[in-house]
């Protein structure tokens, strides 16, 4: 059902944003992580649960607005380089930002809490502050390098 919610609000808005399916999100995140480890790089990733986010926001009609401006933000802010799908059994959407560190989450958390001030929907801020818990990709890639032993020679 949150899927259709999601593609009406894309077409009625007309935001150029394309979700993959969950098996190509699946095959992506998989992609991301072989290719951090390969260039050393990082990326964030982010679950958002239909059905956790509808009980947190307490009905549906809310977690439609919160969609509508998760929708919004991403369409102002949105980088080439990140990736949106469905989660397994399309029980939610994934969120990877990519070549990014937590500070690249703070920025976007902001702008999705700037959009959601402007349409005064401030229960945004419970679910970001208590639902949302992003994941970095690797976690401590300068300290595998950097606390090494020295070897001796």
């Amino acid at each position: 059902m949150m899927k259709e919610d999601l593609f009406n609000l894309i077409k009625k808005h007309q935001y150029n944003i394309s979700i993959y399916t969950e098996d190509i999100f699946e095959r992506r995140c998989q992609e991301e992580i072989i290719r951090s480890d390969e260039d050393n790089s990082s990326f964030v990733y982010i679950e958002f649960d239909f059905d956790n986010l509808e009980k947190i926001l307490g009905n549906k009609a809310n977690a439609l607005q919160f969609w509508n401006i998760f929708l919004e933000t991403l369409s102002k802010n949105k980088r080439g380089s990140d990736i949106i799908g469905f989660l397994e059994h399309e029980s939610g959407i994934g969120l990877l930002l990519l070549d990014s560190k937590l500070e690249g989450w703070t920025r976007v958390a902001g702008r999705f809490q700037r959009t959601a001030s402007k349409h005064n929907f401030d229960i945004m801020n419970l679910v970001f502050e208590n639902y949302v818990k992003p994941i970095v990709y690797p976690s401590c890639i300068q300290d595998i390098h950097t606390d090494a032993p020295k070897q001796e020679q």
